[in-house]
């Protein structure tokens, strides 16, 4: 008896060992399949990889610390509608659209949809469209849910991670309340010409996410935030729009409004296909001033009168006047005064000397700085040689555009220079930009593209 019972009992382990042995062995952990047929999502689903327009909340869902607070940001022309070709807008034409346009997300965000879900996502999403080929490196997976799409964060493709690349934080430009420029370390990854060609991050980007040391994760948004030349990234934290003046409804400023006080130690271009990490030691974002600091100057230029000259508030202040020819990494900046702010004292003199022969046509600049609040950009007169250049620079693009009727963007610089001119309170900063934008625009071989 005992015989037969073992005799079983072998038979048994063989049975089992048999089938162990018929069974596939587990795979190796892909990046996914090298065709788009559909693919399995890792989790006995199905999935189907298609390209779609989504609002702002969509496409950054997952990926920052809070979506609640997007909605749409409102342009003040009906201009730069096609500057970025993953910008998505309500734009229809110049008449529908005479007092702006709404920026409402991004075009062309690869996704990965379930399957058994396509039918009933590109009813919620019209459109989706099902892309051909190798599965793609990036995508936000799709889940439907009571017949509405729900994103996952992004699967980020990363090309690159940064660490020798330098940030300066400004305050008080064109652009917005902050503005922090990137320069490039030894690898040029951002545009910073007025061509795609050469860069890996350029106008088809489709959005930034500041991240700081506390690991708050805010998204940033096209006109607003970005621009054709992505290496510098501006943001609004209040609905003024002294600054940016192209926008007239900022959009998610309760999110950005928390960058204030913190350190942004990493940026993230987010490409269609790829994403570049940018990590920094720390930018520190300081509070806003809330007062205005303006200047009047001497017919020379060699002396400078605050607005102000009460500084108790400004722990270590200094004062910094320069004089900034051209733009990019071929500008040449001269310091024309460097001091410390003494309290009771408006009035301070300028070594112009140090600019005697150069081009008139420059940027004047003064910088209050402090440990106390972010750089305080003094609002500078425009310069008569500022004024003779914008004058010069008109008649050659109103020649241009002779030629060029259909040139929208020389028309609106046009219109731009001859409205700077005709205001008082015009600052040099606004002259210097509206100098370099022209220039580039009547340059030979020029299509007419806009810096911003």
């Amino acid at each position: 008896m005992k015989k037969i019972s073992l005799l079983a009992l072998t038979l048994i382990l063989a049975l089992v060992l048999a089938a162990c042995s018929a069974s596939p062995a587990p795979e190796e952990p892909s990046e996914g399949p090298a065709e788009n047929e559909p693919s399995s999502s890792g989790e006995g689903q199905e999935l189907v990889f298609g390209s779609a327009t989504l609002t702002y909340a969509e496409f950054f869902s997952g990926d920052v610390s809070s979506t609640e607070s997007f909605d749409a940001v409102t342009s003040a022309t009906t201009s730069k509608y096609e500057i970025m070709p993953n910008m998505a807008t309500d734009f229809v034409d110049e008449t529908a659209n005479a007092d702006g346009y709404h920026i409402t997300g991004v075009k062309h965000v690869t996704v990965a949809v379930p399957a058994e879900d396509v039918e009933a996502y590109q009813a919620a999403n019209d459109t989706f469209v099902i892309l051909e080929g190798e599965t793609p490196a990036q995508y936000k997976t799709v889940s439907m849910e009571n017949g509405r799409p729900v994103y996952s964060a992004t699967r980020f493709n990363v090309a690159d991670t940064v660490s020798d690349a330098t940030a300066e934080l400004v305050t008080g430009s064109t652009w917005g309340d902050y503005q922090i420029n990137v320069t490039d370390g030894e690898t040029i990854h951002l545009r910073n010409t007025r061509e795609d060609e050469g860069f890996d991050i350029g106008a088809d980007i489709q959005g930034i996410i500041l991240e700081t040391d506390s690991g708050l994760k805010v998204g940033m948004e096209h006109l607003q935030s970005i621009w054709v030349q992505p290496y510098e990234v501006s943001f609004n934290v209040s609905k003024d729009n002294t600054h940016n003046t192209h926008i007239t409804g900022f959009d998610n400023l309760p999110e950005l409004d928390k960058l204030v006080g913190e350190t942004v130690t990493k940026i993230t271009y987010i490409m269609p296909d790829a994403a570049y990490v940018y990590e920094f030691e720390g930018i520190y974002i300081k509070p806003l001033y809330e007062n205005r600091v303006s200047a009047s100057v001497s017919e020379g230029y060699d002396a400078l009168t605050l607005s102000i000259d009460d500084f108790s508030d400004f722990e270590n202040g200094k004062l910094t006047v320069s004089y900034t020819l051209g733009s990019g990494r071929s500008r040449e900046v001269v310091s024309l005064l460097e001091t410390d702010l003494a309290n009771g004292a408006a009035d301070y003199t300028l070594d112009v000397s140090a600019i005697a022969g150069l081009d008139a046509g420059g940027v004047y600049s003064a910088i209050l700085s402090s440990d106390t609040y972010a750089d305080v950009t003094v609002g500078l007169p425009v310069s008569s040689g500022q004024k003779a250049a914008l004058e010069a620079l008109l008649a050659t693009a109103n020649e241009k555009l002779a030629a060029e009727p259909e040139n929208a963007t020389l028309q609106e610089h046009i219109g731009e220079a001859e409205e700077l001119l005709a205001d008082a309170n015009a600052t040099s900063l606004e002259a210097g930009s509206l100098i370099n934008e022209l220039t580039q625009l009547t340059s030979d071989g020029e299509d007419g593209s806009s810096k911003h």
